[in-house]
C-alpha cells in the first residue's frame, strides 16, 4: 500500500509514528555517537540501535501493515531496498545505513537499524552477518530460528500538540519586514518527490539537496538519543560534555543539510527571488524546516551578526521526549534543535552560505566549527520542562 501521509500542527504522521527528514551525515553522526558510548556504565549501544525500532514496527503491524507494507514503507521512508529472500535471509542491496556508515570509517557491521526492523517484522533474533561497511556488495540478514527478547513499548504516555502562533506579532517577538512566503515554501517543498521506490530501478534511497535523505521515525532518533544521555549522566560523564555530544550532531546536520537546501538549484529558483538579506534567508530556511515534520519553528528575534532567537512549537524532540518521560527538570535537552539553530547562524553569520562554499568535511572541522566567531547556544524553554515551546538561543558576545 502506498502509505498515507498526515501533517498537523509542523508534526508529520505515517501510520500513527512522527516522521522527520534528516540526512545521511547525521543518520551516520548520531549512530556513532551513540556507539562511542560502548564501555560507558551499562550502556550497550549495538542492542539499542537495533531494539529502539521494534516497537514502532509492532506500532505498524498494529495499524494493520503486512510484511510487503512494511518492506514498501521501508523503501518509501529512504531506508533502502529490503528483501527477504527466505524465512532465515534477509538482505538490502541498496542500504542507506550500509552506506552512510562507510562515511564513519568504522570497520563493523553498522545496520542496526534494518536489522531492527526485520525483527520487529519477524518477531524473531535478527543479525546483520555481512555489511557494505566490510566490503560486501550488499548488506545480510540472519532471522534466528528463537522469538524475539522483551523488547517492551516506550511511548507510554500522551502528549497534545499546541497549534503554533501566527508567525509574526506573537508576545515577545521581534518586528519584521521580509517578502519570504512562507506558506508558498511549504507548498513547494510538499510537492518535492522525498521518497524512495524500488519499482522499476528504484533503489528506496532519497537523493536531494546534494545529500541522502531519510523521513525516519522521530521516535527512533529521540529513544537513542536520550537513553544514551541519561546512560551517560548516571556513569559519571559531565552534563555539558554528554549534551555536547548530541548538541554536535544538529549542528553538522545544519552544516550539510540546511547548507545543501540553501546551495540547491531548487532554492535557486523557488525561494532565492523572495530573499534580500541574510535576515530573509534565516526566514525562508525556518519555512523550510516547517516542512521537514520538525515541529513548527517561529523567529523571535534576529540581531544580525550577533543573536538569532528560534521557539519550536511541537519540536520532534520535546514532544517526543514528553511521550517517554515524565516532566524533565532539566531545560536544555533539545539538542538537535540547540546544534540546529547554531548551526544556521553559523550558515549566515560565521560563513556566507549565500557564496556557496563547497560543505567538505575539512571545511566544517576548520571553519565552521571553529572556535573563531563562534555563536554560544542556550535553551530557555522547553516542551520536555512542561513549558508551552522550546526557545533556543544562539548569541556571539
Amino acid at each position: 500500500m502506498t502509505p498515507k501521509v498526515s501533517n498537523r500542527h509542523g508534526q508529520t504522521v505515517i501510520g500513527g509514528l512522527n516522521r522527520v527528514f534528516h540526512c545521511n551525515f547525521y543518520n551516520a553522526y548520531l549512530q556513532t555517537a551513540v556507539l562511542l558510548s560502548d564501555g560507558i556504565g551499562e550502556l550497550q549501544p549495538r542492542r539499542l540501535l537495533a531494539d529502539a525500532v521494534v516497537p514502532l514496527v509492532r506500532r505498524l503491524k498494529q495499524q494493520g501493515y503486512t510484511v510487503e507494507d512494511l518492506i514498501e514503507e521501508f523503501a518509501f521512508c529512504g531506508f533502502g531496498k529490503l528483501q527477504k529472500l527466505s524465512e532465515e535471509k534477509w538482505m538490502t542491496p541498496s542500504s542507506h545505513y550500509g552506506e552512510a556508515a562507510l562515511m564513519q570509517w568504522r570497520r563493523e557491521n553498522s545496520c542496526f537499524f534494518p536489522a531492527g526492523y526485520i525483527a520487529g517484522t519477524t518477531e524473531m533474533e535478527t543479525e546483520e552477518t555481512t555489511c557494505k561497511q566490510m566490503n560486501a556488495g550488499v548488506d545480510w540478514f540472519r532471522v534466528h530460528p528463537e522469538a524475539l527478547h522483551e523488547i517492551p513499548d516506550y511511548l507510554v504516555h500522551e502528549q497534545e500538540l499546541m497549534p503554533p502562533p501566527p508567525r509574526f506579532g506573537f508576545p515577545d517577538a521581534q518586528e519584521f519586514s521580509t517578502a519570504v512566503d512562507e506558506d508558498a515554501i511549504i507548498r513547494a517543498v510538499s510537492q518535492l518527490p522525498l521518497y524512495g521506490s524500488i519499482s522499476g530501478d528504484g533503489t528506496g534511497l532519497i537523493h536531494a539537496f546534494g545529500v541522502v535523505l531519510t523521513n525516519h521515525f522521530a521516535d527512533y532518533y529521540n529513544r537513542i538519543t536520550y537513553e544514551t544521555y541519561f546512560g551517560m549522566r548516571q556513569a559519571g560523564v559531565p552534563k555539558e560534555q554528554a549534551q555536547e555530544v548530541f548538541v554536535q550532531g544538529g549542528h553538522v546536520c545544519a552544516f550539510r543539510t540546511f547548507g545543501g537546501i540553501m546551495k540547491s538549484p531548487e532554492w535557486d529558483q523557488a525561494i532565492k527571488p523572495m530573499c534580500r538579506d541574510r535576515e530573509d534567508w534565516i526566514h525562508a530556511m525556518v519555512a523550510v524546516v516547517n516542512a521537514l515534520g520538525w515541529g513548527t519553528w517561529r523567529v523571535e528575534r534576529i540581531e544580525p551578526g550577533r543573536e538569532l532567537v528560534i521557539r519550536m512549537y511541537n519540536s520532534y524532540e520535546g514532544v517526543g521526549y514528553r511521550r517517554m518521560y515524565p516532566v524533565a527538570e532539566e531545560i536544555d535537552l533539545s539538542f538537535l534543535g540547540m546544534g540546529g539553530v547554531q548551526g544556521l547562524a553559523h550558515l549566515l553569520y560565521k560563513i556566507d552560505i549565500r557564496e556557496k562554499p563547497e560543505l567538505t568535511t575539512p571545511y566544517y572541522t576548520e571553519v565552521f566549527n571553529s572556535s573563531e566567531n563562534r555563536f554560544q547556544v542556550t535553551q530557555t524553554h522547553a516542551i520536555a520542562a512542561g513549558h508551552d515551546y522550546d526557545r533556543i538561543v544562539a548569541r556571539r558576545e
